[in-house]
């Protein structure tokens, strides 16, 4: 008799135990959307950079290339890592002062506002219609979690808005903002 209650405790516990840990197990479904997420509202499933200011120029923000910032070059070109290789990206549709010539002071600003808009940052690169300059750099519309930057450095006086075809989907929305 003693045994056998000493065997139905410890049963209890075990079965205890195991609801216990299925509870704890499943406290949060890893498919379950974001509290306040609407699953009737498609904007919520769309990635936060598409909401952007201006973004609505670039021609395909599904096709999306995404990289991590190696080093920055200047105001309007950057070193990046994609897809494990090092490449050099070019700012479609904006330039900036070059350091050699006499607006090298703005050519260091253009560079410290490009760095502060980027540095450490994950970021979104877009094409136009060419894939890459005379130089063999990537032509890209470069987007962050917070901002269109070809567009902020324009914004904030940086950068001028170019026409450089036939990468022209955004010239408008960067003249605007000039």
């Amino acid at each position: 008799m003693k045994k056998t209650f000493i065997y139905s405790i410890i049963l209890l516990l075990f079965l205890g135990s195991c609801s216990f840990f299925d509870i704890l197990t499943s406290q949060e479904n890893p498919t379950q959307k974001s509290p306040g997420a609407d699953s009737n509202n498609p904007v919520n499933d769309l990635p936060v950079y598409t909401q952007l200011d201006g973004v609505s120029c670039i021609p395909d923000l599904t096709e999306v290339e995404t990289a991590r910032v190696k080093r920055v070059i200047d105001g309007d070109s950057i070193e990046v890592i994609l897809d494990g290789e090092v490449y050099q990206v070019r700012y479609i549709g904006v330039n900036t002062p070059e350091y050699y010539s006499e607006e090298r002071a703005d050519a260091i600003k253009a560079t410290q506002a490009n760095e502060a808009l980027v540095e450490g940052k994950t970021l979104y690169l877009f094409k136009d219609q060419s894939e890459t300059d005379k130089y063999g750099r990537l032509l890209r519309y470069v987007l962050t979690d917070d901002v269109f930057v070809n567009r902020e450095l324009v914004r904030e006086g940086y950068a001028e808005a170019r026409e450089y075809r036939p990468d022209t989907a955004c010239h408008k929305v960067f003249e605007a903002v000039e």
